[in-house]
C-alpha cells in the first residue's frame, strides 16, 4: 500500500466517524467499543457493559497517579476520562475524527478533567510525540481500522518508555467469513482487516513488544450488536430525523445480519504487552 493510499484510508476513517457520530452516540452508548456482558444471553444496560470492558482494560494497564497514558483511537473520550478519574493518571487521546475531538473535549470540560486529559487530531501511523514520552498506552478496538498495523505498533512502541505497558482490545475473525459477510462487515464499520486471536501475539512480538497476557473474552461480548439493534428500533425516529428514511431502512436491513455475523464468526481478545526494559532489551 502506498503512502498516499494509507493517508486516504486514514482520512476515510475520519470521515466515516464524522458522518456516523450521531449514530454511535445515540445507539451505541457512551463508548465506541463492545460491552462486556456477564453471560452470553445476559441483558442489561449497554453503557454499564461498555464501562465493564473499560474497567478491565484499566486494571490491566494499571497506571500510577501522575503517569501519562496515550489513548490510540480515543473515540468520544469516555474511556480516557474514566481511566483518568479512576487512576489519577493523565491521558492524551488521539483520533482522526473531528467530531469525536469536539465531543471528547466537551465531556472533558463537563467532568472537570481538562488539567489531566486532552484530545488531539492525529493519525496513529505517524504519532506527533517524541520517543519514550508515555508511561502506558492502549488501543480499544481501533487497530482494525489501521491500514498498516505493524507501523502503528512500531509507533506505539516508540513513544512508550522502556517497561511501558500497552493494552489492546480487538475484534477477531475466528470463523472464516464468506465474501458477502466480509463485505457487509467491513463496509459497515470501515474495517481495514481482521486477525485471528492466535495471530495477535506474533504481530506484537514482531513489533518489539513482550507479551504479558492474552484473554479471550469472545463469549462475553456477543450481546453488543443485538443491543444496538434493539436501540435502533427504540430510537428510530431520532435516526430518521438525523439521517433520513433511506438510511434507516438500510440500517434496519443490515443490522440484524451484522448481529448474526458477530455471533457466528467473530471473537474478541484483550492483549497486554510491554516495551522491553533496558535490561530485557540487552539480554
Amino acid at each position: 500500500m502506498t503512502v498516499q493510499s494509507i493517508h486516504q484510508v486514514s482520512e476515510a476513517v475520519g470521515q466515516y466517524y464524522d458522518h456516523m457520530h450521531a449514530f454511535f452516540t445515540t445507539l451505541w452508548g457512551g463508548s465506541i467499543h463492545v460491552g462486556l456482558w456477564p453471560t452470553v444471553t445476559g441483558t442489561g444496560n449497554h453503557d454499564v457493559a461498555q464501562d465493564r470492558l473499560t474497567d478491565m482494560a484499566i486494571r490491566l494497564l494499571n497506571p500510577a497517579a501522575g503517569h501519562t497514558v496515550l489513548d490510540v483511537g480515543c473515540g468520544t473520550g469516555r474511556p480516557a476520562l474514566r481511566l483518568a478519574e479512576q487512576t489519577g493518571a493523565s491521558v492524551v487521546g488521539v483520533t482522526v475524527s473531528h467530531k469525536q475531538i469536539e465531543h471528547a473535549r466537551r465531556l472533558t470540560q463537563q467532568e472537570g478533567l481538562a488539567n489531566r486529559v486532552r484530545f488531539e487530531y492525529a493519525d496513529a501511523l505517524h504519532l506527533p510525540f517524541a520517543s519514550e514520552t508515555f508511561d502506558a498506552a492502549w488501543a480499544l478496538e481501533s487497530l482494525l481500522h489501521m491500514p498498516d498495523r505493524e507501523q502503528v505498533l512500531h509507533e506505539i512502541l516508540r513513544i512508550l518508555k522502556p517497561g511501558g505497558t500497552f493494552v489492546l482490545t480487538d475484534v477477531t475473525e475466528e470463523v472464516l467469513l464468506d465474501q458477502s459477510s466480509r463485505q457487509l462487515l467491513y463496509s459497515g464499520f470501515m474495517i481495514e482487516s481482521l486477525l485471528t486471536g492466535k495471530e495477535y501475539p506474533g504481530i506484537t512480538k514482531k513489533a518489539g513488544f513482550i507479551t504479558d497476557q492474552m484473554l479471550d473474552i469472545s463469549s462475553s461480548t456477543k450481546e453488543t450488536l443485538s443491543c444496538v439493534s434493539t436501540a435502533l428500533i427504540e430510537k428510530r425516529h431520532i435516526m430518521v430525523e438525523t439521517y433520513g428514511e433511506d438510511f434507516v431502512v438500510a440500517m434496519e436491513q443490515a443490522w440484524p445480519q451484522l448481529a448474526v455475523i458477530q455471533r457466528d464468526y467473530l471473537g474478541y481478545i484483550v492483549l497486554t504487552v510491554h516495551k522491553p526494559t533496558r535490561m530485557e532489551a540487552g539480554s
